[in-house]
């Protein structure tokens, strides 16, 4: 099932108090994470409008909807490059140095439900010396 929501971009939005958070960290011709974050009650709601089913506040399916709202909007940021940077992406499960050379941050709002995305990027290169694919 998809998540069919209109979502809206925020300027801003309060702290998310208590936040459930997903990340995944990529690698290739770009190297960073995307880090998506959302209090307990909207996972909730992402769960059950992912599942199409009514979701408990500790059913375990609730954090794995973050995690695939996460991969989604990971996915859709990596549609957005060329083909060739985009077929040099790939999952990371290492872990990346932190120290990023930019960040960007937006808040999101469907149906009054508010989450966060921040996509950063590594600023250092690779083992090899090099950036990009081999």
């Amino acid at each position: 099932m998809m998540l069919v929501r209109s979502c809206e971009p925020m300027e801003e939005a309060g702290a998310i108090a208590e936040p459930i958070t997903a990340t995944i960290r990529f690698s290739g011709a770009v190297e960073g994470e995307c880090l998506l974050y959302a209090s307990r009650p909207v996972a909730q709601i992402t769960a059950e409008a992912l599942l199409g089913t009514v979701s408990e506040p500790d059913d375990l399916m609730v954090e794995d909807a973050i995690g695939e709202l996460c991969n989604m909007v990971a996915g859709g940021w990596k549609s957005k490059l060329g083909s060739e940077q985009a077929s040099c992406l790939g999952v990371t499960t290492g872990r990346l140095e932190e120290d990023f050379g930019r960040s960007f941050r937006r808040f999101y709002c469907f149906q009054g439900n508010v989450f966060g995305v921040r996509l950063s990027f590594w600023s250092g290169l690779g083992p090899d010396g090099q950036r990009g694919c081999p």
